[in-house]
């Protein structure tokens, strides 16, 4: 991508007419949903680019790059993955490199407890919550990429303690009824009772340090999140030795350099052409005019 978001730049052709794309209807207001996502992922490459950090397309973002050689027609937004090292250090620069209207949310920098970093556009809607009131512009996604269980002993040990850490600091009543009724422990007593002790977001901190120190003890890896939810994909390490650039809407995305069984892994034969739930199940309301701001206020004006 061209480094940079200066105004009048057109990521999208044609941004003002509706198209059909693999027999999709592709509207003028979805391009234009995606036209500021791909300011925002051009902004994303230029920190990337002056901190030597990497990130690859992920998911149907990836996809849409292999089959589609741009969004897949019935996508809404952008995903990446980024190595737990490289994102910890975005994690860092992200609050003052990324600039108004951009807005780097993560678990630190608002009120939500995202266990992901966003990047938000603060003169849009991307509405995931309606009964939250934290920023909700259109978003970009950006995922940890963490050492997981590998089948190894080690990495059986460090997979506990993962889960452990990641209960006391997002869901400290699950914890503690769990070990009130038994559940073995692999933190000590002291440890654990010390980080009861800190605030909730002081708590994910040292989850987050831990998933960076143990980072490069694993043959694979996957975000964690992914684990809790019972998705356990066997993505190889080796597959991002690597990075490649794909043909993206006229330009280029990073991606790992073995995308390929990445696919396979993800989506099975995924040259298989079938349209699947990748907007959100239509639960987002995206609006590339409305400020989400303005959106509150009208919620507020009619007293819900």
């Amino acid at each position: 991508m061209d480094k940079g978001s200066d105004e009048g730049v057109a990521w999208i052709r044609d941004l003002y007419r509706d198209e059909i794309r693999s027999g999709f209807l592709v509207t003028a207001h979805r391009k234009r949903i995606w036209e500021i996502e791909l300011m925002m992922l051009a902004e994303l490459e230029r920190v990337c680019e002056k901190y030597g950090l990497s990130y690859y397309a992920d998911g149907g973002t990836l996809l849409g790059a292999v089959l589609h050689q741009g969004f897949i027609p019935w996508d809404d937004d952008i995903d990446v993955m980024m190595p737990r090292p490289d994102y910890e250090k975005l994690q860092e620069v992200g609050p003052t490199e990324f600039e108004s209207p951009l807005f780097f949310q993560n678990v630190y920098t608002d009120g939500a407890f995202y266990h992901i970093t966003k990047l938000r556009h603060s003169g849009t809607l991307g509405l995931e919550h309606p009964e939250m009131r934290n920023h909700q512009g259109i978003f970009l996604d950006i995922f940890p990429l963490d050492a997981v269980r590998d089948g190894s002993p080690h990495m059986e040990k460090v997979a506990l303690i993962q889960m452990e850490l990641y209960l006391l600091s997002v869901q400290e009543e699950l914890y503690r009824y769990l070990v009130a009724h038994g559940m073995k422990t692999y933190i000590s007593v002291a440890a654990r009772e010390a980080l009861l002790k800190l605030p909730k977001k002081e708590r994910y901190r040292e989850y987050e340090r831990f998933q960076a120190e143990h980072f490069a003890e694993s043959k694979r890896l996957n975000f964690f999140g992914f684990e809790l939810e019972g998705r356990y994909p066997h993505i190889d390490r080796a597959w991002y030795s690597d990075t490649v650039r794909l043909p993206f809407e006229g330009k280029t995305i990073a991606a790992p350099a073995g995308y390929e069984p990445l696919l396979h892994e993800l989506f099975g034969d995924y040259h298989q052409f079938v349209k699947f739930a990748s907007d959100h199940n239509g639960d987002t309301l995206f609006s590339p005019d409305v400020p989400y701001t303005d959106y509150y206020a009208v919620l507020d004006a009619k007293g819900h």
